[in-house]
C-alpha cells in the first residue's frame, strides 16, 4: 500500500531535516461509509479513521471544506510536493510514486549539501515516472467507503473505456504531446 511505503520513507528521512505531512483535501471516492464532507468535524472524523486504518504516523493537515489548498497546489487526487525553505518547489508530481519521491528527495538533499561547493543552480525540469498499481488494493479501498463508491467508479471507468496497459498502446501522459511513430 502506498501509504505504508510513504510512512516508511518519511521515517527514513526524518533525521535529515525532512518533514513529511499528509494533506487531506477531500474524499476522493465518497460512498455510504465516507461521504462528501459537510463540516470540518465530519472531515476530521474521516481523517482520523483513515489515519487509524492506514496506520499513518505523519501529521495530517486538513484542507478547508471548499478545497483552498487543493486548488492552490493542483486538484489531482494523489499529488506529492517537495518544498524547501521559503516555499521553493523542488518536486511536484501528479501522482505519488514512492520510488520517484525518494529519488527526488535524494536529489534535493544532495543539492542542499553541495550547491555552494559545486556552484549548482536549480532549474525547472519535467519527466514522466511510473508507479506500481495494485487493483485489488484500490478496489478494497473503494469497498471500504461503500457500495456507492464502487458503483460510481465502475461507471466512470466504463465511460472512459479504461483498459489494461498493453505493449501496443503507448501510455497517455498529461502534458506529453509527443506522438510515437505509427500511433495514427
Amino acid at each position: 500500500m502506498a501509504s505504508e511505503a510513504m510512512e516508511d520513507l518519511a521515517q527514513r528521512y526524518a533525521d535529515q531535516a525532512v518533514r513529511s505531512v499528509f494533506l487531506y483535501t477531500r474524499e476522493a471516492h465518497p460512498g455510504e461509509n465516507y461521504r462528501h464532507h459537510t463540516s470540518m468535524d465530519d472531515k476530521r472524523a474521516v481523517a482520523r479513521a483513515f489515519k487509524e486504518h492506514s496506520n499513518i504516523k505523519r501529521e495530517i493537515l486538513l484542507d478547508d471544506l471548499i478545497g483552498s489548498a487543493h486548488r492552490t497546489y493542483g486538484t489531482l487526487p494523489n499529488m506529492t510536493w517537495i518544498m524547501g525553505r521559503g516555499g521553493f518547489i523542488h518536486y511536484k508530481s501528479s501522482w505519488t510514486g514512492v520510488a520517484d519521491v525518494e529519488d527526488a528527495l535524494k536529489g534535493v538533499i544532495d543539492f542542499q549539501e553541495n550547491r555552494i561547493k559545486n556552484k549548482w543552480v536549480p532549474f525547472y525540469s519535467e519527466r514522466s515516472a511510473w508507479s506500481e498499481r495494485d487493483p485489488a488494493l484500490f478496489q478494497a479501498g473503494l469497498a471500504r467507503t461503500g457500495p456507492q463508491a464502487v458503483e460510481d467508479f465502475a461507471k466512470v471507468a466504463a465511460a472512459r473505456k479504461v483498459q489494461q496497459p498493453s505493449e501496443e498502446v503507448p501510455p497517455k501522459i498529461p502534458g506529453n504531446f509527443f506522438e510515437p511513430e505509427g500511433s495514427d
